[in-house]
């Protein structure tokens, strides 16, 4: 290759690399200010924490699960729903700092009771003898997790740490609407209604 063929090589690649580092020293430097504009016009608004029990959970627990459990023999009654972060605290530090039986294995945020997505229940008559297996069953009929034995929460797939970020799961489908026409009656749930419901065998 000629002499003249190599100045030409070299010229062509100092051109392209002055015109490349120019076009990134301005993008570098219009760059941070669009960032800069863009970050002051977004407020960052903090997600309340709840104060109760969400209402579509609560209403999947007495429309659906109560009503199921009570047609197979079940007499629930919930002993825990909501608990502040304090509350939860206090439950935690039960059995460890202060006097009582451990009931909670969770720390302050890190119960579903802390954002309204779980409820405690105990049968009315036989306390705890009762078959946790079956009503496990139960539960997951109506599209709740049964994390021990009288536990049961609602997650929707989610952590307990999307939950702490504002995360929230869909709402809760009663499996069939007359489930619904029961508890708006206040009528009990009956045998021929879950067959309606393609009930699974508990």
């Amino acid at each position: 290759m000629g002499k003249t063929n190599w100045w030409y090589i070299l010229i062509v690649i100092v051109f392209f690399a002055v015109i490349s580092g120019g076009i990134l020293f301005l993008y570098q430097d219009w760059l941070p200010a669009e960032l800069a504009s863009l970050e002051s016009s977004i407020v960052l608004k903090p997600i309340p924490l709840p104060t109760k029990i969400n209402q579509n959970f609560l209403e999947q627990v007495n429309e659906c699960f109560i009503p199921t459990a009570a047609v197979f023999g079940y007499a629930l009654r919930i002993t825990s729903d909501f608990r502040s972060m304090s509350e939860q605290e206090q439950t935690f530090d039960q059995g460890r700092t202060l006097n009582g039986h451990i009931v909670t294995w969770a720390e302050s945020g890190k119960s579903l009771h802390n954002y309204g997505y779980a409820v405690d229940v105990v049968d009315r008559r036989r306390g705890y003898n009762i078959d946790w297996k079956k009503l496990g069953k139960i539960g997951a009929f109506c599209g709740l997790n049964q994390v021990d034995d009288p536990h049961f929460d609602y997650r929707g797939g989610l952590t307990v740490t999307d939950f702490a970020a504002g995360m929230r799961p869909p709402l809760l489908m009663l499996p069939c609407a007359v489930m619904d026409e029961r508890a708006k009656a206040n009528q009990p749930l009956t045998l021929d209604d879950l067959k309606g419901c393609n009930v699974p065998k508990f």
